[in-house]
């Protein structure tokens, strides 16, 4: 994984040019140029912008402004090889006097996207190089550029000429505190954390919401095993920055649970933010595994801030660790009845396939990938369901696909790289479990890699790797079933048995994914096996009945029978109400959309049926003669059949003034089964 940019270099580097990406003064030959500052600083286009520059570019090889312009953005995107190459042609640039930016600025930059690269010996020759330049051409940036030279000497273990730099920078500016952090992680380094902590504490004494500072001093208490003061820092830094802080708390909380509740609950009397607090109490008992408690607090959160979508999610997630899928269902439902929502569909396509009802997983997951394809996981998951039901040919695709969307998602090669072994594509296969080596890099939970060095026949090491993960979180239950299927997969059945019950002791309920789980089929037989299942499932029921959570019902299937009238053709209209008005409406099951008459939407826009909020934009679409057409998207806010209710419902404004309004299936899917009782003229509709 690339070594992280400090968020100091960052900000510096914006600072250096004055703002990240300001319209300087263009001629009329720099016309992509121009248009690429507009699509990124009014239509938020990152990726028109660089293409627009990029164009820019080939048209006038030697515009300074462009390639500094398309630097930034690649810096930005941490496109590190392709924002070097371009300050590589900037030195050249200067060195033939066809640039007028100081040397000092672009080896500044060069460095930056060494250590971008993780190449921290270049970095730090660039950063040198930036640092003595700086010096002589009096640069304004000489103190960041000096910081960037102390943390690439940092980087490359020269601590001594670290610190040189950081007090150099003090002596021109006692309040620097990014030398005082520079001098404290110096301190880290060598093992002296007293004096690290007390550098710290003087550091927030000049600047008290810079966030490394207490990073670094709650990593110093972690060193220290001060576990009380790091979650006092903590707080105090939330208190003052809470947004982008609050993980800092988290994670130093999970450490002594109990005593960061207290200060937390204190906080909700005494911070006038007691809403904030109780959220942050419940996201702290959630990442801590301890999900009744998380649940109860995310309920309190409900009554006390309302309902939300967020909120619905979150206790779904409890339900689900819980082992209580069907409650976290009904909660996702909440959701998914107002409308499609990427994350609601991936939450309970998780809790279907857990609950081994493969095809309604993969039916979320589909509408997960249908509202946003942009993402891996909906496709590795869907995968996962046909590779779990046999469906091999299937699983491969959606792995291929998903690939296509995300190269640098691990786990997706593990997977297909266990499917292509099951085809006898060995060469494949272990092209596969290399490459999810290499591309996770990081021992933590949701890691590949223990389970790809098994298959590389390299067992010592993955379980090395599985212990990293395990010393990370002992408490995770999770991470205990990860262990147990290693063992598995090595046939080490004892193992695999002490590390599922560990699972077990600290949490782990999803009982019905060992029935389907391939890791458990050779244990599944064995008496051991099925006594510490059933002891456990008997302790979950107990839960379950002693439990005074409050649990949202999964509501039951309902039977509408709605008449409709037949025509030639093989259409079929039924009587509906759109927003409130009384229309008649075509189910084509042959379309994909809705669609409405000019004539029924400019009459519901007249009559207030449809409110200028409800106009989305422009669509194309096929008509029936194969001509694309243009007309208003628009949202259908209630769509009412019989006593079946759709609300937020999208549609496409057909110029043809006789054109019916047609219900294609975009809207059907959200309905539930749809059968047609041909003898009785009757939709029978099943949600």
């Amino acid at each position: 994984m690339k070594k992280i940019i400090t968020l100091m270099s960052a900000l510096l580097l914006t600072l250096a040019s004055g703002t990240l990406y300001a319209q300087k003064t263009t001629t009329e030959s720099d016309y992509n140029l121009r248009k690429a500052y507009e699509a990124l600083n009014e239509e938020k286009d990152v990726d028109k912008a660089l293409d627009l520059v990029s164009k820019q570019l080939k048209d006038t090889p030697d515009n300074v402004d462009a390639l500094m312009f398309r630097i930034r953005i690649y810096q930005n995107r941490e496109e590190f090889g392709k924002a070097l190459a371009d300050v590589n042609r900037a030195i050249k640039m200067n060195n033939s006097k066809k640039s007028g930016f100081e040397q000092s600025t672009l080896y500044w930059w060069q460095s930056y996207a060494y250590a971008g690269l993780g190449d921290d010996a270049k970095a730090a020759t660039a950063a040198s190089t930036a640092y003595k330049l700086a010096q002589k051409e009096k640069s304004e940036y000489l103190q960041v550029i000096a910081f960037d030279y102390g943390r690439a000497l940092y980087n490359i273990g020269d601590l001594d000429g670290s610190d040189a730099v950081f007090r150099k920078m003090l002596a021109e500016d006692e309040t620097d505190v990014g030398a005082m952090y520079g001098i404290a992680r110096n301190l880290v380094g060598r093992d002296r954390y007293d004096e690290a902590e007390q550098q710290l504490l003087a550091a927030i004494r000049v600047r008290d919401t810079y966030p490394p500072i207490y990073r670094l001093l709650i990593q110093v208490y972690d060193h220290k095993g001060d576990y009380n003061s790091a979650i006092d820092a903590a707080i105090e830094y939330v208190d003052k920055d809470s947004d982008p802080s609050w993980r800092l708390l988290i994670n130093a909380g999970k450490k002594n649970l109990n005593y960061a509740v207290a200060n937390m609950r204190a906080k909700m009397k005494t911070s006038g933010k007691p809403i904030y607090w109780r959220a942050l109490i419940a996201e702290l008992y959630y990442y801590a595994g301890k999900y009744e408690l998380a649940l109860k607090e995310n309920i309190k959160l409900e009554e006390e801030a309302g309902k939300d979508d967020r909120l619905y999610e979150r206790k779904a997630e409890c339900y689900r660790h819980l082992g209580m899928h069907e409650a976290a269902i009904a909660e996702l439902d909440h959701i998914l009845a107002k409308e499609g929502d990427w994350n609601a569909y991936c939450e309970r396509g998780i809790c279907y396939r857990l609950l081994g009802k493969f095809d309604q997983a993969i039916a979320d997951f589909t509408s997960a990938i249908e509202e946003d394809p942009r993402y891996a996981f909906p496709y590795y998951s869907r995968g996962w369901c046909y590779e779990l039901t046999g469906r091999n040919d299937l699983a491969l695709e959606d792995y291929n696909l998903g690939i296509d969307v995300d190269p640098n998602y691990p786990y997706i090669f593990l997977e297909r790289g266990l499917v292509l072994k099951k085809m006898r594509r060995f060469n494949e296969a272990q092209a596969d479990f290399e490459t999810a080596v290499a591309k996770d890099t990081v021992a933590t939970d949701g890691s590949s890699t223990h389970y790809a060095l098994h298959e590389l026949n390299r067992d010592e090491e993955a379980l090395a790797w599985m212990q990293k993960i395990i010393d990370e979180d002992t408490s995770d239950a999770g991470n205990w079933y990860d262990y147990a299927c290693l063992y598995v997969r090595m046939n080490r059945i004892d193992d695999a048995m002490k590390a599922l019950e560990k699972a077990f002791e600290l949490g782990y309920r999803n009982i019905g994914h060992l029935e389907y789980d391939y890791d458990m089929d050779i244990l599944r037989d064995l008496p051991s096996y099925k006594a510490l299942v059933a002891k456990y499932k008997a302790i979950h029921e107990e839960f379950l009945q002693k439990s005074d959570i409050p649990v949202v019902e999964k509501t039951e299937d309902t039977i509408s029978e709605i008449a409709f009238t037949r025509h030639l053709g093989g259409t079929f209209e039924v009587p509906c109400q759109i927003n409130g008005l009384p229309l008649q409406m075509i189910f084509d099951t042959g379309a994909s959309d809705v669609t409405i008459s000019s004539v029924e939407a400019n009459f519901m826009r007249k009559n207030r049926y449809l409110s200028d909020k409800d106009i989305k934009g422009k669509r194309y679409y096929q008509v029936a003669t194969g001509e694309l057409s243009a007309g208003a998207v628009i949202t259908l806010r209630e769509i009412m059949i019989g006593d079946v209710k759709l609300k937020n419902v999208e549609a496409s404004v057909v110029n043809n003034q006789r054109a019916p309004l047609l219900f294609g299936q975009s809207a059907m899917k959200r309905f539930g089964t749809i059968t047609i009782d041909n003898e009785n003229n009757k939709l029978i509709i099943k949600h």
